[in-house]
């Protein structure tokens, strides 16, 4: 079964999905580290953790808005 949405949250969707890729991108590029087997861990930890708690926030929204 499709669900019908409102344009105003076929908008935030759609929006939503534009901002998925780069959430996920700031994600990525936290857990570089500086030199090779350094540990992720402080102030770089926290902002891994920030940035994917971003991307799971708009996911989430994302299957709210799409019913599931």
């Amino acid at each position: 079964m499709v669900r019908l949405i409102s344009p105003e949250l076929g908008e935030e969707l759609a929006r939503l999905y534009a901002e998925l890729p780069v959430a996920y991108s700031r994600a990525a590029e936290a857990l570089k580290t500086e030199a090779p087997f350094h540990r992720l861990e402080g102030a770089a930890l926290q902002r891994f953790m920030d940035e994917d708690a971003k991307a799971a926030a708009i996911v989430k929204r994302i299957k709210e808005i799409q019913g599931e």
